[in-house]
C-alpha cells in the first residue's frame, strides 16, 4: 500500500550534504605488494580480540536481586569514519544493536586514536539517529518542487527508474543521462562503471574546482600525483597554501603541530585570512584572493635568479627549464607584490625559505589552485614546478610521488571505461571547450596515471540541460552531492534541474536538490556499509583498515530502509541488462574481489588482517632505468602534454604557467570594480560543518546557528555595520544576506563569506526550497565562460567583486 507523504514545512525529511562511506581508489591494492600489519598492542581493547574479531560481552545485572533487569548485549566494532576524507579509524560500541559510543581506535596506524569535533560529545548521533532521515523511497506525485511525495518500495523505485532511463536512452541516446557527484565519499568508481556500461560519457561534479584538476595537471608535470601524499610529519618545512586543516581536517593539523613541537619544523602559511593555522606560522603571506598563480611565478623567479634551485635534480630530471626561466623573468618580485598585495620582502623570504629548508612539503590546497577560476591551471602548475625545482619531489619529508604499478585489467574492471565507444566519448560535455578533464585529457594521461577519471564540465552541462544544444540532457542521477548548494550560479542550476525529465537523488535527508527530484532514495551511512578505509591525504603510499558494517539494515530499532551505493547501482544495472558486468548483488561481493590478492574473503580480511600500512618508497627516480611517466620521461616544467592538447584542439593553451587579471578585477574593468569594491572569498571552513552537511537543528547547528561573513572593523565602520548585523552581500548576479562578524583576520579590502548555507527548518516547497536562495553564496557567484580556466573549466570561488550594505528592518 502506498502511503502519501505531503510536505509543507515537514522537517521530517531534510538533510545535509551527502556523505557515503567507501573509497574511490580502492583498486590501488592491486598495484602494490602489500604486507598485512597486525596491530602490535596486545592490549588493544578488551572488547576486540588480537585478530580484530568483535567480541560480545554480556554484562550481568549489577545486583543479584535485580533479576528483572534486562541483559545488555554489548559489542565493539571497528570502522573508518567518513565524516570527512581522512577516514580515521574508530571503535563503535553497540548495546542491543544500537551504537552508543564512538571513539578513536588507538591501534589504527593512521590516526592512532585521534578524533575531531565531528565525533566528540556524541555529535554524530544527531546525524546517524536523526529522526528526519529519509526512511523509505519517495516518488514525486505533485509538480516538481511542490513537496508532494508518496512512499514506494525499492523494487517499484528500481523498476520505474530503470524503465524511464531505458525510454530516455531509446529516444535521445545514452548521452542524455548525466551524473553529478560531490565529495568522493562514495565508492566513486561505481558510478563510472554504471554510466560507461549505460553508454553515457557525462559524469560531472565539484572535482573540477576541488582536487580533480590537480589530479590531471600534476601527472602532466611529473607523471604521478604528489599533493595528497605530503610528508607532514617528517618535513622540516610545511607550506600551507590555500589550506586551513585546523578548520577542516584536524588530523593533518595535529601532524603538523607535532612535527613543529617535536622536530622544530617551520611553517609558512599563504592565505587571504589570518586564519587558525596562520596564527602558528613562522611566515604568513596574506595574499590577494585569486592571485596565487602570480605568487608562484614570483617565487620561481626568486629561486632561479638567486640560484637557489636544486641543480642536480633540475639538470638530470627536468625538461623545459630554459623556457621556465624566461617566463619567470616576466614576474619580478616588485610586479608580483603589486598584483598580490604581499610585500616584496616577504615574497623573497618565502621563496628563500622554501628553497633552502630541506626537506619541505607543499600539500594540496583547494583555494590556492582549483578554486582560482581563470588562473586555476597556472596556480596548480606553478606549485608543481616549485616542488620540482627545489628537489622536494619524492623525498622523505617532501611531497611523495605516487605512480601506478602493474594493474592488469583492474582499471577496466573497476571503471569499465573500455565499455564506452570513441563515438560516445567524443560527445562528452566540455570535450572541446575544456578538454583537460574530459576524455580528451584522460586519453593523454591514462597510461601514466590510470586512476584519473574523466570529468564533464558542470557549468556547460547545466546550460546544455536548458538549451538542448548540441543534444538533450534529460536525466540526471545525483549521489554525494547537493547541486543546488554546491555549484556557482544557483539560479541557473535551479532552472537546469527543473528542465529535466528525470532527476534521481540518493541521499540521507531531503535537501534543496532532492526537493526537485522525481525519486528520493535513502542512502546508507558509513556506519551502515562495509569498507576499506583508505584515507586521502595520508603520508603513506597505502594505509587501509577493513571493516564490516557496524549497523545492519533495521538494526537497533531503526526503521530506515536504506541501500548502499553498490546496491543502488547493481539493482539499476540488473534491470537494464548488464548486471553480469558486476561482481555480484552485494557490496561484499566487490570487496571480495578487492582483497583477492591476499587469498581470502573480505570478511576474513577484516577479522584477520585488520590494518595495512605500506610506506612510500622515496626517491624512486634514483632506481636504475627509472623514467617519470611523461612523454619526455622527465618532470615537465614546460608541459608537452598541454602543448599537444593545444595542437589537437586548436586552442591556445599555454604549456607554462602565467597570470591574467580576471575580468572583475579593477585592472581589467575599473568601472565594475568601482560598483563592487570589495574582494570576496568564499568557502573558508568552519568546524564541525562539512560543506552543506549538518545544517539540521541540533548538536552541529547549535554551534553555528546563522550564516556569517567576516569584514574588517574599519570597513564595517565606514559602512555603518555593527557586529551581528544582517547585511546584504551583492554582486552583479544578485544578493544574499548573512550576519556580519568584524575581525582583523581579513584585509580591509576583503570579505570572507561562508558557503553552502540552507535552512532545513524552512519550507520545502518552492519558492523556498529550504531557504536555498537566502544565504547561499553560490547564488551570487558567476560561472560564465569568461571567468573559467580555459584548460580545466574551473570556476572561481575566490576573488569575486562584491559590495555590502546593512539590511533594512523589513528585510
Amino acid at each position: 500500500m502506498k502511503s502519501p507523504v505531503t510536505s509543507m514545512n515537514h522537517y521530517a525529511k531534510v538533510t545535509a550534504f551527502p556523505q557515503f562511506s567507501g573509497n574511490h581508489l580502492l583498486d590501488v591494492i592491486h598495484s602494490f605488494p602489500l604486507q598485512p600489519m597486525i596491530a602490535a598492542s596486545p592490549s588493544h581493547r578488551e572488547a576486540i580480540s588480537r585478530c580484530g574479531e568483535a567480541s560480545v560481552a554480556k554484562t550481568a545485572p549489577r545486583k543479584r536481586e535485580e533479576k528483572d533487569m534486562a541483559e545488555v548485549e554489548r559489542e565493539v566494532k571497528r570502522a573508518s569514519c567518513f565524516l570527512c576524507h581522512l577516514n580515521c579509524g574508530v571503535l563503535c560500541t553497540k548495546e542491543n544493536g544500537r551504537v552508543v559510543k564512538i571513539e578513536g581506535d588507538p591501534d589504527n596506524p593512521h590516526n592512532e586514536g585521534y578524533v575531531c569535533s565531528r565525533l566528540e560529545h556524541d555529535r554524530w548521533k544527531d546525524f546517524e539517529y536523526n529522526p528526519n532521515r529519509l526512511k523509505r523511497p519517495l516518488k514525486r506525485v505533485g509538480e516538481r518542487g511542490s513537496g508532494q511525495w508518496e512512499e514506494i518500495t525499492w523494487d517499484q523505485a528500481f523498476d520505474e527508474m530503470a524503465g524511464r532511463l531505458a525510454d530516455l536512452r531509446d529516444k535521445y541516446g545514452a548521452e542524455t543521462l548525466c551524473f553529478l557527484e560531490g565529495t568522493y565519499r562514495t565508492q566513486s568508481n561505481l558510478h563510472y562503471k554504471f554510466t560507461n556500461l549505460f553508454g553515457t560519457p557525462n559524469t560531472g561534479g565539484n572535482g573540477t574546482i576541488c582536487y580533480s584538476s590537480d589530479m590531471w595537471l600534476e601527472p602532466c608535470t611529473y607523471g604521478g600525483f604528489c599533493s595528497d601524499k605530503s610528508d607532514w610529519m617528517r618535513a622540516d618545512l610545511v607550506v600551507l597554501w590555500g589550506r586551513n586543516p585546523a578548520a577542516s581536517e584536524l588530523l593533518n593539523w595535529q601532524w603538523t603541530l607535532r612535527n613543529m613541537q617535536e622536530r622544530g619544523a617551520k611553517l609558512i602559511v599563504i592565505d587571504p585570512r589570518f586564519c587558525e593555522v596562520a596564527q602558528k606560522a613562522d611566515l604568513f603571506l596574506q595574499i590577494r584572493p585569486g592571485t596565487d598563480a602570480a605568487l608562484a611565478l614570483g617565487m620561481i623567479n626568486v629561486i632561479i635568479e638567486e640560484d637557489l634551485y636544486d641543480h642536480e635534480f633540475v639538470e638530470e630530471w627536468c625538461y623545459g627549464f630554459d623556457q621556465l626561466k624566461e617566463r619567470a623573468a616576466e614576474y619580478p618580485v616588485e610586479k608580483v607584490a603589486e598584483i598580490t598585495w604581499i610585500p616584496a620582502g616577504k615574497i623573497r623570504q618565502a621563496a628563500r625559505m622554501y628553497a633552502t629548508t630541506k626537506p619541505a612539503c607543499l600539500p594540496w590546497g583547494e583555494k590556492g589552485g582549483d578554486g582560482c577560476g581563470l588562473n586555476a591551471s597556472s596556480a596548480i602548475q606553478g606549485k608543481a614546478i616549485l616542488r620540482a625545482i627545489t628537489g622536494n619531489i619524492d623525498k622523505v619529508g617532501g611531497d611523495q610521488l605516487t605512480m601506478p604499478g602493474d594493474r592488469g585489467n583492474t582499471e577496466d574492471m573497476n571503471f569499465s571505461h573500455d565499455a564506452l565507444s570513441q563515438e560516445q566519448r567524443d560527445k562528452m560535455v566540455g570535450n572541446d571547450m575544456y578538454p583537460g578533464l574530459t576524455f580528451k585529457g584522460w586519453d593523454i594521461i591514462s597510461k601514466a596515471y590510470p586512476r584519473f577519471y574523466p570529468y564533464s564540465n558542470a557549468p556547460t552541462m547545466f546550460r546544455q540541460m536548458i538549451s538542448g544544444d548540441p543534444y538533450p540532457i534529460k536525466a540526471c542521477i545525483v549521489q554525494a552531492d547537493n547541486p543546488m548548494l554546491a555549484f556557482s550560479n544557483t539560479k541557473l542550476v535551479h532552472e537546469a534541474l527543473k528542465s529535466l525529465d528525470l532527476l534521481i537523488v540518493h541521499d540521507y535527508f531531503m535537501t534543496p536538490t532532492a526537493a526537485l527530484a522525481d525519486y528520493v532514495l535513502p542512502a546508507a551511512t558509513w556506519l551502515e556499509r562495509c569498507s576499506i578505509g583508505y584515507p586521502t591525504m595520508d603520508v603513506e603510499q597505502v594505509s587501509m583498515a577493513g571493516s564490516m558494517p557496524v549497523l545492519e539494515r533495521f538494526e537497533g530499532g531503526t526503521d530506515i530502509d536504506f541501500r548502499d551505493d553498490y546496491e543502488f547501482w547493481y539493482e539499476l544495472s540488473e534491470r537494464l541488462g548488464f548486471a553480469d558486468k558486476w561482481w555480484g548483488p552485494k557490496y561484499e561481493d566487490m570487496m571480495n574481489d578487492q582483497v583477492a590478492p591476499f587469498g581470502m574473503k573480505f570478511r576474513d580480511f577484516c577479522e584477520k588482517v585488520k590494518y595495512l600500512k605500506v610506506p612510500n618508497v622515496p626517491e624512486k627516480y634514483k632506481e636504475p632505468g627509472f623514467k617519470f611517466l611523461t612523454p619526455t620521461g622527465k618532470v615537465e616544467l614546460y608541459s608537452t602534454v598541454i602543448e599537444k592538447l593545444a595542437k589537437e584542439t586548436g586552442r591556445n593553451f599555454d604549456p607554462l604557467p602565467s597570470f591574467t587579471f580576471p575580468p572583475n578585477f579593477p585592472e581589467a574593468d575599473p568601472e565594475y570594480a568601482e560598483e563592487y569594491p570589495l574582494c570576496m572569498i568564499t568557502g573558508a571552513r568552519f568546524m564541525p560543518f562539512y560543506h552543506t552537511e549538518h545544517r539540521q537543528p541540533g548538536a552541529y547547528r547549535d554551534l553555528h546557528p546563522d550564516p556569517i561573513f567576516d569584514i574588517h572593523p574599519d570597513t564595517a565602520i565606514s559602512l555603518d555595520i555593527a557586529p551581528g548585523d544582517w547585511c546584504w552581500i551583492e554582486t552583479h548576479k544578485g544578493r544574499i544576506k548573512q550576519r556580519a562578524r568584524t575581525t582583523t583576520t581579513v584585509d580591509p579590502r576583503v570579505i570572507s563569506v561562508q558557503h553552502d548555507w540552507w535552512f532545513p527548518e524552512e519550507p520545502e516547497a518552492e519558492p523556498s526550497l529550504f531557504g536555498v536562495f537566502k544565504s547561499n553564496v553560490n547564488v551570487i557567484l558567476d560561472d560564465d565562460a569568461k571567468y573559467l580556466d580555459p584548460l580545466m573549466g574551473s570556476w572561481p570561488l575566490t576573488g569575486a567583486s562584491a559590495k555590502v550594505y546593512k539590511c533594512e528592518e523589513q528585510d
